[in-house]
Order: structure tokens, then C-alpha cells, then sequence
């Protein structure tokens, strides 16, 4: 009788330990899965500022080619814009957007 309770004893602890192992190999696979959407997302952005930074420069060399005032002010406003667009894209790269949503929640 005795032999059987430590039989059953030590089936339940194995279980136990296969439980826990499962539970603790299917959070981290969560998380891996979490970094790596963040990852793909994290070069999304940079590829999109990569981008916005080469307009940024094309729009610069067509300021200072203008002779016009109102291809001047077009341009001036397409740079600033453009600016605007990459600050925002870094911010949001950077997680402020989410702190500061986080902030008006609470």
C-alpha cells in the first residue's frame, strides 16, 4: 500500500513538472512571437523613414533650385511636412504614441 502511494506520489509530481514546464514553454514562445511582430513592424517604420528622409532631401535640392516664390513656398510646406511626417514616425518607433495614450487612459 505504502509502495503505491509513492507510485501515485510521484506520477502526480511529474505531471506537475510536465504542467509547468508547458506552461512556462508556451509563455516564452508568446513573447518571442511578440518580439518578433514588433521586429518586423520596428523595420516597417524605419524602412518608411528611410524613405521619407531621401524625400526630405530631394525636396531640399528643389527649394534651393526654385526660383519661383510660389514653387518656394510649395516646397517649403511639402519640407516641413515631410519633417513633421518623420518626427512622428520616430516618436512612434520609439513608443511615445502608446505612453502617451497609456497617460489618457489613466
Amino acid at each position: 500500500m505504502t509502495e503505491m502511494l509513492f507510485y501515485i506520489a510521484g506520477a502526480a509530481m511529474m505531471v506537475g513538472v510536465f504542467t509547468l514546464w508547458c506552461a512556462i514553454s508556451i509563455e516564452r514562445v508568446r513573447r518571442e512571437y511578440e518580439t518578433s511582430r514588433y521586429g518586423v513592424l520596428c523595420g516597417r517604420i524605419q524602412e518608411q523613414i528611410d524613405e521619407v528622409r531621401l524625400r526630405i532631401a530631394a525636396t531640399k535640392t528643389q527649394l534651393y533650385m526654385s526660383d519661383h516664390t510660389l514653387d518656394q513656398a510649395l516646397l517649403q510646406w511639402k519640407y516641413e511636412y515631410l519633417v513633421k511626417q518623420e518626427k512622428w514616425l520616430i516618436e512612434l518607433m520609439c513608443g511615445k504614441r502608446e505612453e502617451e495614450k497609456q497617460e489618457e487612459k489613466q
